[in-house]
C-alpha cells in the first residue's frame, strides 16, 4: 500500500519527537505529503477555574477575571502549539516533504478523524503513551478512539512504556 497524504496527530508529549522522526522517514520513502495536527483540549483550559461556582467565598471580581485568564491561557497554548508544529514542519521540509500545519481547540480523537476525512488522508499516525487500566479509562485514549473511528489506515507509534 502506498500513502500519499499522512495526517500526524501530535500531542505535545516528549514522545512526539519520536513519532515525528518515524513519520518523516515514512513520508520520505512514500513521497507523501504531511499534515501536522494538534488539538488543544478544552479540559486543559478549564483548569484555571475549578473553584468557581462552588460557594467557597470567592470574590465576585474573580468571576469576571476567569474568562480573561482562560483566554490568555488559550492564546499561550496556541502560540506554543504553532511553535512546536512549525519546528516539526521545518524538519520535514528540510527533507523535501510537502508539509502543512493545522491546530484547533477540541477533542483530539474526533478532530483527527474529521480532518483526515476532509483532507483526504490515507494514513493517520498517532503516538501511544501506553496508558492502561483505570488511567486509560479516566484520561481516555486518543489512539484507541482514532483506531476505531478513522476513515483510513492508522499507524500507532508506541512510545516508551513506564518503568515497572
Amino acid at each position: 500500500m502506498t500513502y500519499h497524504k499522512i495526517l500526524v496527530a501530535i500531542d505535545r508529549s516528549p514522545q512526539s519527537d519520536f513519532v515525528i522522526d518515524q513519520v518523516i522517514d515514512l513520508a520520505e520513502k512514500e513521497k507523501a505529503e504531511l499534515m501536522l495536527f494538534h488539538a488543544i483540549q478544552v479540559e486543559a483550559l478549564a483548569e484555571i477555574s475549578p473553584m468557581v461556582g462552588t460557594g467557597m467565598g470567592l470574590s465576585p471580581s474573580l468571576g469576571r477575571e476567569i474568562p480573561e485568564m482562560q483566554q490568555q491561557r488559550l492564546e499561550g497554548q496556541v502560540r506554543q502549539t504553532k511553535e512546536i508544529l512549525q519546528g516539526y514542519a521545518e524538519m520535514a521540509i528540510a527533507r523535501n516533504i510537502p508539509t502543512i500545519c493545522h491546530h484547533t481547540v477540541g477533542d483530539p480523537g474526533v478532530l483527527s478523524c474529521e480532518l483526515a476525512k476532509s483532507w483526504g488522508a490515507n494514513l493517520i499516525v498517532v503516538g501511544r503513551r501506553g496508558r492502561k487500566g483505570m488511567t486509560e479509562l479516566f484520561l481516555g485514549s486518543v489512539s484507541n478512539y482514532i483506531t476505531h473511528n478513522a476513515p483510513c489506515s492508522v499507524l500507532i507509534v508506541q512510545g516508551a512504556l513506564p518503568a515497572t
